[in-house]
């Protein structure tokens, strides 16, 4: 007998939650209430909690798997993922429950006051998490995110009425429900906002809707309601609706995505982005190695945006327009040459010359301006956030370190 990838179901329990529970053996549910309630419980107090679960598989079922498995993460095509959740699904289900564990998992050092800094600065910062809700929200309270006073809009599918389709069991008539039940969430959010405008609103959301918000019929709405928010926490995301999250925002607001990640299930989401800045860490190297900068912790990313980001804007912004005129000026002497010359193909100017002038007024002043040129110091720049060049979206994925 085979106890078949153990592992990877605890791993999935991470960010899918509910999906371990509606994978379970209906002769083996007889602890699932009591496991519920401790895990809210242990999210309640802040803990991070993990199911666990197990199937006994014969050695033919697992070759068979094993087979097909293999098969799907071999092939090459934009359907790879899909052809490899479609057999993982067939046998990811009859699951014997095992239980649930919690543990304590502290911010790193200067994580509030680096969001807090951020926010000041007119950056919108969304959390992407594959924690519960409840564990979010105390998280989010934990790091500035969220605030005492701010009032919540809060999208998810455990109403009565999702729970009794569910326990019908038809597909059909859950997916159908609880797209109903998303969409009008959304509007009544939506109204919500519009009828105060004055009050600081946060956005939560679990994964389960945001499977129906990213919807092609539902998203534009989705992004509407998030945008007017003044922070948005997705809870039990998946790697698939980080990265599909990252896209709506960067093609629906048209403004620069930053992404923030230190896991391997943080790649899709700092590919998708314009920017993706890595944290190297516990989790291991994945996310920097997929990422355009690396980090060694949160709180660098203050200085990284409001020190650098705001010099190198500068910088970039000046060297533009000195390489217009170098070159407009360097190709204008030529022509006026030439035709001085009755375009002979004479050289205007000899080798030594032009050797000279790309290493005089090419390498020296962009090199001196990159060293030396600041309007402001790194102090002020801290004290006095400069939002007129700066206005990007962060996706932050909050996976703090252990300590």
């Amino acid at each position: 007998m085979f106890i078949l990838y153990l592992l990877m179901f605890i791993c999935y329990c991470f960010y899918l939650f509910s999906v371990m529970f509606e994978r379970l053996s209906k002769k083996a549910r007889q602890f699932e209430q009591k496991t519920r309630d401790h895990v809210h419980e242990y999210a309640d107090a802040g803990l991070r909690t993990l199911i666990l679960a197990y199937r006994e598989l014969n050695e033919k079922e697992y070759e068979e798997f094993n087979e097909k498995f293999t098969e799907a993460k071999n092939s090459v095509g934009a359907d790879r993922d899909d052809k490899i959740s479609e057999v993982t699904d067939q046998i990811e289900n009859d699951l014997i429950l095992l239980g649930a564990t919690a543990i304590e998992d502290k911010l790193q050092k200067g994580v509030p006051e680096t969001i807090d800094k951020l926010a000041q600065a007119g950056i919108k910062i969304w959390v992407l998490t594959g924690d519960k809700m409840e564990t979010a929200i105390n998280i989010g309270f934990a790091c500035s995110l969220l605030r005492q006073g701010m009032k919540q809009i809060v999208i998810t599918l455990e109403s009565p009425e999702i729970i009794a389709a569910e326990k019908g069991g038809d597909k059909n008539s859950i997916a159908k429900v609880s797209k109903n039940s998303v969409q009008k969430q959304i509007a009544a959010g939506k109204a919500q906002i519009y009828a105060s405008k004055s009050d600081a609103y946060a956005l939560i959301i679990d994964g389960k809707s945001l499977a129906y918000a990213l919807n092609d019929d539902t998203k534009n709405e989705f992004l509407e309601l998030a945008v007017g928010c003044a922070s948005v926490i997705c809870c039990r995301s998946s790697p698939k609706q980080k990265a599909l999250v990252t896209r709506l925002v960067k093609e629906g607001t048209g403004k620069t995505v930053l992404a923030i990640g230190d896991g391997a299930n943080d790649v899709g989401m700092l590919q998708e982005a314009d920017i993706g800045i890595g944290i190297s860490g516990v989790e291991g190297m994945q996310a920097v190695m997929s990422s355009d900068i690396a980090i060694a912790q949160f709180r660098f990313l203050e200085r990284l945006l409001l020190v650098h980001g705001h010099w190198s804007y500068r910088r970039i912004s000046s060297m533009i327009s000195y390489f217009f005129y170098k070159n407009i000026v360097f190709g204008t002497t030529i022509f006026l040459y030439e035709a001085y010359a009755s375009f002979s193909g004479q050289p205007t100017y000899n080798d030594w010359y032009l050797t000279l002038y790309n290493i005089v007024f090419t390498s020296l002043p962009a090199i001196a301006l990159g060293v030396f040129d600041q309007d402001v110091s790194a102090r002020l720049c801290l004290k006095v956030c400069n939002t007129q060049n700066l206005h990007p979206v962060i996706k932050w994925q909050f996976q703090p370190v252990y300590l």
